[in-house]
């Protein structure tokens, strides 16, 4: 609910548990009022936040960092961290006062009217047909803010999505005058946090360690979170979670969250002030940007996605899931509801590509139950090895004399739909792609060109290098019955000189974006998974488009438990695609524990099935047919962190479904030392049930109640002692 109080100019937006507030000030500022949790037998029939509306025009000038403004700028007293930052031509009068040429880096923006509409949709939101979303259209407050003087406005919307008690907002810009006016930096929006001494919990890492949890108690001044890299980036993911220091765990306590929805160049700062105040500001990230608007030119953000939970980082984590499924994760025609179960053939052949050995590899991968049969790297143009074929979206001869075809319709015989791997943002040297067009990559004339994995980075800043990758897709697309792509990008940029000057940063991501949104509205039953080096572009706005994302390269069971459990504090299990393979450089080789970790998402296989053995093969049967009977619990179901491993040793997850009717309990030993758990309690169940605990097997080993599960817990060992490092188990509970 959002609703307008006209005597106090007051605005409140109604959650399920929380609110938000804001006021137009005595000055015409648009403040922030008041976030949190609704207090107990609180509504949105009460005169919550009323009574906390300030005066906002009666600031002290020596400790402005108290400004509360719900769009921070440079203006004014300027020494806060800033959403906005505009400089404006020279004043004509400026000659008058000795000052030519002076150009005005000073934006004061003022309430001008407001209006709350049916829906409204954030800057790169896609455009890819279909049905968007299952959930009704939701309300949108639009406040349209005025500089006095100059012509410029900034419109501050803000999306309620009250079941989940989160806030999308973005910021509208507008150019009204006659010159152009240059956007220094821009963010997509601002928070302020009730004071206190806050712990922020975000997401790091590197190629390999993607998705590490980190919490630091926030010092006083700045901290930053940001990606350079053109991508998404696997070193900070866009998201955090911030509490009250030492006032939550994983199912109590007050907790904000936030992340934006944007896959490019972003940048997250903390500014934790002197009196406890806390801004966080969320959007592109100022380094090397500008943004000219030219004359009555607009331009809409991106998404900074926010909420409150009183249920600690679960139930934060909760909703984030639930809105993702719902509202941003793509829904077509003939999209199924649940992830299949997908084989990828680059561990056992790697660009050494054949038709017959593929489909014998297809004949294998149907007989123990895989559902998408995906050639990876090596199909296309001369690519033979890594230095060359990028760009050349052509199937390649030698390998499939007669294109795909036969291997499709062997797939799609054996019951299978059937997937390609490609790299569109790329292209080799040695390259048809390159040697017809060496000015299409980002360069600067004349300077070094730099490779990384033997790529350059194509100039998506030029609309004829975007249409020409679409147009290469497209007749693939067109040509063979083509399900499912996974869209790979293996490097960060480099000399990032483009006709577009600095825009590039942007307008790589517009065409990243363009172009899959094309594909999907006219092919739409095609499915895509986004891969970045592993976890390098993983965000809501990336997840707008794809139907999951590949967390890591690395698929050490034991590191993927730690890299799986960071990724879901933010983003849902059916998002997750995660790979059974096979035992790297003895690394660990028990396939249970593999099948374990992996089934905690979207399982895929990724082991080179030429090199199992008859009993191997048959085992990895058993473990998809159990994870089918399981897997709609696990995409679909509530997310409980029952035992994290940073502090346990054991990893512990339960999915349930809403109703409590059905669970899924992971759990997985790393530290035996710090993991002397014999039992662990689960949640969301219903009490008075009686639960059957089946195993992969499907043999019943245990019949309890709901309340016994939840308070005394399921056993785990019978033997009094540490349960042993790689012991694992995925047990399936049933409502009786």
């Amino acid at each position: 609910m959002i609703r307008y109080i006209a005597d106090s100019r007051l605005f409140q937006m109604f959650g399920a548990t929380t609110y938000y507030a804001l006021a137009i000030g005595d000055d015409g500022r648009l403040a922030h009022v008041g976030w949190g949790v609704l207090g107990d037998g609180a509504s949105s029939d009460t005169s919550v936040a009323t009574g906390q509306k300030e005066r906002f025009d009666d600031y002290d000038p020596f400790d402005m960092q108290r400004l509360r403004d719900e769009v921070l700028t440079f203006g004014d007293y300027t020494y806060h961290e800033v959403a906005l930052k505009v400089t404006f031509p020279p004043a004509p009068d400026a000659r008058a006062e000795g000052l030519p040429g002076v150009p005005i880096r000073d934006l004061r923006l003022r309430y001008a009217s407001h209006e709350i509409v049916a829906d409204a949709e954030p800057g790169l939101a896609p455009r890819m047909g279909g049905t968007r979303a299952e959930g009704s259209p939701r309300k949108v407050l639009r406040v349209r803010l005025e500089d006095p003087t100059h012509p410029f406005a900034a419109t501050l919307c803000l999306r309620l999505t009250p079941e989940y008690d989160i806030v999308e907002r973005w910021l509208e810009l507008e150019n009204t005058g006659t010159e152009p006016v240059v956007v220094e930096q821009c963010g997509f929006g601002n928070l302020h946090l009730p004071p206190g001494e806050y712990e922020l919990m975000h997401l790091t890492g590197r190629w390999g360690s993607e998705f590490w949890i980190q919490r630091d108690k926030l010092p006083q001044g700045m901290l930053v979170l940001e990606s350079r890299t053109s991508s998404t980036s696997p070193f900070h993911n866009p998201a955090f979670m911030l509490n009250r220091a030492g006032e939550a765990c994983e199912d109590r306590g007050e907790v904000y969250f936030g992340c934006l929805a944007y896959s490019g160049n972003w940048r997250l700062a903390f500014e934790h002030n002197s009196d406890f105040s806390l801004k966080v500001i969320g959007g592109y990230n100022p380094f090397d940007f500008e943004m000219v608007l030219r004359p009555r030119e607009k331009h809409v953000t991106p998404a900074f996605v926010h909420g409150c939970a009183a249920d600690g980082w679960g139930g934060a984590s909760r909703r984030l899931h639930a809105f993702g499924r719902k509202y941003v994760l793509p829904r077509g025609p003939t999209v199924a509801a649940l992830r299949p179960i997908l084989y990828n053939s680059w561990e056992n052949t790697g660009y050494d590509v054949r038709v017959d050995e593929q489909i014998d590899l297809a004949r294998k991968a149907a007989a123990i139950g895989v559902e998408l049969f995906c050639i990876d790297d090596g199909w296309f143009g001369e690519r033979r090895r890594r230095t060359s074929g990028i760009g050349d979206w052509w199937v390649r001869k030698d390998a499939f004399p007669n294109g795909l075809d036969p291997l499709i319709s062997e797939v799609r015989r054996l019951g299978m739909t059937f997937g390609i791997w490609v790299e569109p943002e790329m292209v080799n040297p040695d390259s048809d792609m390159y040697r017809a067009h060496p000015d299409w990559v980002l360069h600067f004339p004349g300077r070094p060109r730099t490779t990384e994995k033997d790529e350059l980075i194509l100039d998506l800043g030029r609309p004829e290098v975007v249409e020409d990758v679409h147009g290469a897709l497209d007749r693939l697309l067109r040509e063979f019955q083509i399900d499912f792509m996974k869209w790979d990008m293996n490097r960060s940029a480099s000399e990032p000189g483009s006709v577009s000057a600095k825009a590039v940063w942007r307008r790589h991501v517009e065409g990243v974006y363009g172009i899959i949104d094309r594909l999907r509205a006219d092919h739409p039953s095609l499915s895509l998974e986004a891969c970045s080096g592993g976890g390098g572009r993983i965000d809501w706005g990336i997840l707008g488009r794809v139907d999951q994302v590949w967390p890591s390269d690395n698929t050490d069971p034991f590191d993927r438990i730690r890299i799986q459990e960071g990724f879901s504090y933010i983003y849902p299990a059916r998002t997750m695609e995660c790979w059974v393979t096979s035992p790297q450089e003895s690394r660990n080789d028990n396939y249970d524990l593999r099948f374990d970790i992996a089934m905690r998402g979207a399982l895929g296989i990724g082991a080179a099935l030429d090199q199992l053995s008859d009993e191997q093969m048959a085992r990895f049967g058993e473990r998809i047919a159990f994870y089918k009977r399981i897997r709609r619990v696990v995409q679909l179901g509530h997310l409980h962190r029952l035992l994290l491993l940073d502090r346990h040793g054991v990893s512990a997850i339960e999915y349930v479904t809403g109703d409590g009717s059905e669970a899924v309990l992971s759990v997985a030993v790393v530290d035996p030392r710090a993991g002397y758990v014999s039992r662990v309690r689960l949640r969301g169940l219903v009490a008075g049930a009686s639960y059957s605990v089946r195993n992969r097997g499907g043999s019943e080993v245990a019949r309890l109640t709901g309340s016994g599960l939840m308070s005394e817990g399921l056993l785990l060992s019978t033997g009094g002692g540490f349960l042993q490092r790689g012991y694992s188990s995925t047990l399936h509970l049933m409502m009786e």
